[in-house]
């Protein structure tokens, strides 16, 4: 039988025990070895000064400074542009009811569609004060008549311009019609003085997130004053609403908001101005809702 050499024993012995010496010494100079430079990360791109969103939101009514101009559920929506300077531009549509006729009032006057185009400049200070001006081009594209006694050929086109600011939890904003008031003269005729221009709408409102699931409280007063014309009033509204988002097999789809209010009016000088042509009392307190999407 073939027999091992003591001595080779020894030394075989002795390399495997200085094996682990051997590499912790060559991990300890790995450590020490000087870093590779590491990769300088590309720059990230600077936001865009530029930004397009769309809403769409189904309302129970389309209710206007205490007016409901739908009689029945809206379907509204529009596009919004902003730059991050402040200025802004868009545009809004919504259906109204046609029925909305007669001397006085030329919110409709069988128009069954309303679209809004209005740019501006909202900023808000250090300080944490706002402002905002606008102004808002009303056109209606089935240029229908102001009235309902005859072709009088007033169309309810309007310009309206407006100032807002706002603070903490309020927001006033004061509205002036630069147009006559959706196309109205005095004497509801086509010849007729074209003296309705001016009308005013002044509004406080307060926003305030409560602390209870998300909800958000809104309240509001205004008062519309119309020179030549007996469509002057007060309004307020007071409800709710709360973002959420919807489920989905990936990520959720963001950019829901819903709520309801309750609205009405006071201070009414002429309640058959806001009547419809076919009898329907447009200035009544109202409890409505809507659910809409910003994307």
């Amino acid at each position: 039988m073939k027999t091992t050499n003591p001595l080779l024993k020894h030394h075989v012995l002795s390399a495997l025990l200085a094996m682990p010496i051997l590499l912790g010494s060559t991990l300890v100079y790995a450590d020490e070895a000087p870093a590779e430079p590491a990769v300088a990360a590309a720059p990230a791109e600077p936001a865009s000064p530029h930004s397009v969103t769309f809403n769409l939101g189904l309302y129970s009514q389309y209710m206007f400074r205490g007016v409901a101009l739908s009689d029945g559920p809206a379907l509204q929506g529009g596009i919004d542009y902003a730059h991050s300077s402040g200025f802004y531009a868009g545009t809004w549509w919504s259906n109204i009811d046609k029925n909305f006729t007669g001397h006085g009032d030329g919110f409709s006057g069988g128009n069954k569609l309303e679209t809004d185009w209005y740019a501006g400049y909202a900023k808000t200070f250090e300080n944490g004060l706002g402002i905002n001006v606008m102004g808002n081009y009303y056109y209606y594209p089935d240029r229908e008549n102001s009235f309902s006694a005859g072709d009088v050929g007033r169309k309810q086109d309007s310009f309206e311009a407006s100032i807002g600011l706002s603070y903490s939890y309020f927001t006033y904003t004061y509205y002036r019609v630069l147009t006559d008031y959706y196309g109205a003269a005095k004497d509801g005729t086509k010849d007729g003085k074209r003296d309705t221009d001016g009308a005013e709408y002044h509004e406080l409102k307060m926003n305030y997130n409560l602390p209870i699931g998300g909800l958000k409280l809104m309240t509001k007063v205004g008062y519309q004053h119309t020179p030549n014309l007996t469509g002057s009033q007060g309004d307020f509204a007071i409800g709710l609403n709360r973002d959420f988002s919807l489920p989905s097999a990936g990520k959720p789809i963001e950019g829901f908001n819903a709520g309801a209010y309750y609205t009405d009016t006071f201070d009414v000088k002429n309640e058959a101005f806001y009547v419809t042509s076919d009898g329907r009392d447009t200035n009544q307190e109202t409890v409505w809702f809507y659910v809409k999407r910003t994307w």
